[in-house]
């Protein structure tokens, strides 16, 4: 028969349950505990999200009426409405486009339509260059921008699921007193558990191969509101990319994002402690589903002539909200010579003020003044730029109102308390 054994929290000395007290005692350091408290700290750990994947393909009807292309370039798979005669891909912009017959592809439920015009997002397009001192030399001139934007669906999985978290927290909660020439430093030690569940709907990620990641989530969020069902119509004067990545491998970003989420919603419960750390974390989901869709994106992709050879570039624009984003890096020379512009001009009037009020020997004060300065222009000239970054959680994708607690508890543990002396200047002898 197996023995179940508890360890102090404090010291990690064996523990044993005293009848007098009904708590768990450690010999070595004197502590006790509540039972459950003990039983809080040593709970399962991870996570187990699962999401019930589409199969439904595209019916024969779909098939008469629509047309497939396949990208000799970059082999991207597209397919259109029966009325509408692709010239080049949205992606690479390569003319050598050759149609086939649709033969797979997961069929979508839903499509978000265009509501940003080609109009509308050309003068997005042109505006993001105004006023971006460190956009690169070769995207300020009109000549080598590129004025066709391509009408594209890209596809997307949904992912909606109800999730549950049980989490334990180590908290800190500090108190500092001085004694004559000590300082004491008396902390109190907290379990923390709370449990709780949410629910998730419509976190997007991208299944195109060809659109990177950092891009399409960049476009984020769509109101998925104004989705309408799918049907070949829908695709008239627009290309749309059939999904090359699945739902399988798109679902440890979907389930990443809902980790991170819940997570951060339920450590947002934890409040009044100086420090605190996850001492266990288990989330679970139910009813988890994965919706196939098409998101509207305007697409310009460019190549520009840089050292080793040729660079290709994307800006994107969400069809429906006209948010845009790039791939376009900020100039690091542009950057320097600004930075290096604003140091000297701050360095030279403090050092000249300094020199009115007889106060050289101060010197280092408008030096460290002038970094501090120009790292803020700088930063502030580098914030301009909407260079596509990853989006870190799924909170724009968490319904309201569906965050409850089931469990919060805060339980004391036990004080440590340590002790340094206050270094004094003493006085000059006399």
């Amino acid at each position: 028969m197996s023995t179940m054994t508890y360890k102090c929290p404090c010291c990690g000395a064996p523990l044993a349950f005293s009848g007098a007290s009904g708590k768990l005692a450690c010999a070595s350091c004197g502590n006790e505990y509540d039972p459950d408290a003990i039983e809080a700290l040593t709970g399962d750990s991870g996570s187990n999200i699962q999401f019930d994947r589409p199969e439904d393909g595209y019916s024969a009807g779909d098939a008469a009426s629509m047309q497939a292309y396949t990208c000799e370039a970059c082999g991207a798979e597209l397919v259109t409405d029966g009325t509408t005669t692709a010239t080049e891909c949205p992606y690479c912009g390569s003319p050598t486009i050759l149609p086939e017959r649709i033969s797979s592809g997961v069929r979508p439920e839903v499509v978000v339509p265009f509501k940003i015009t080609k109009e509308q997002a050309q003068q997005q397009f042109e505006g993001y260059f105004q006023g971006k001192k460190l956009m690169p030399n070769v995207f300020l001139n009109s000549r080598n921008r590129v004025a066709d934007m391509r009408k594209l669906y890209v596809p997307y999985w949904l992912f909606n699921c109800d999730a549950r978290a049980d989490m334990a927290f180590d908290a800190e909660r500090e108190q500092v007193q001085r004694q004559g020439d000590w300082e004491i430093t008396r902390t109190e030690h907290w379990l923390i558990r709370r449990a709780g569940g949410m629910s998730f709907k419509d976190i997007p990620v991208d299944g195109s191969e060809k659109m990177d990641d950092k891009i399409s989530e960049s476009l984020e969020p769509y109101d998925m509101r104004e989705a309408v069902p799918f049907q070949p119509a829908v695709l008239a004067g627009a290309m749309a990319d059939n999904a090359d990545v699945n739902a399988e491998a798109c679902e440890s970003r979907a389930v990443e994002r809902v980790e991170r989420s819940v997570e951060n919603t339920i450590r947002s419960t934890v409040k009044g402690y100086d420090r605190v750390s996850v001492r266990r974390s288990s989330i679970q989901s139910e009813n988890g589903r994965v919706k196939p869709a098409l998101m509207p994106v305007w697409l310009i992709t460019t190549e520009k002539q840089e050292q080793g050879g040729k660079k290709t570039y994307t800006f994107a624009i969400n069809g429906q909200t006209g948010e845009l984003t790039c791939d376009v890096p900020y100039d690091r020379g542009k950057a320097a010579k600004w930075f290096l512009l604003f140091f000297a001009i701050i360095t030279a009037a403090g050092l000249g003020l300094l020199a009115l009020l007889d106060s050289l020997n101060m010197w280092f004060a408008p030096l460290l003044l002038a970094a501090v300065v120009a790292f803020a222009v700088v930063g502030s000239m580098q914030a301009k730029l909407k260079t596509a970054v990853r989006q870190s959680a799924a909170g724009n994708y968490l319904q309201r109102d569906s965050f409850h607690l089931e469990i919060n508890e805060d339980r004391y543990l036990y004080t440590t308390t340590s002790k340094r002396r206050i270094q004094t200047q003493s006085g000059p002898k006399k």
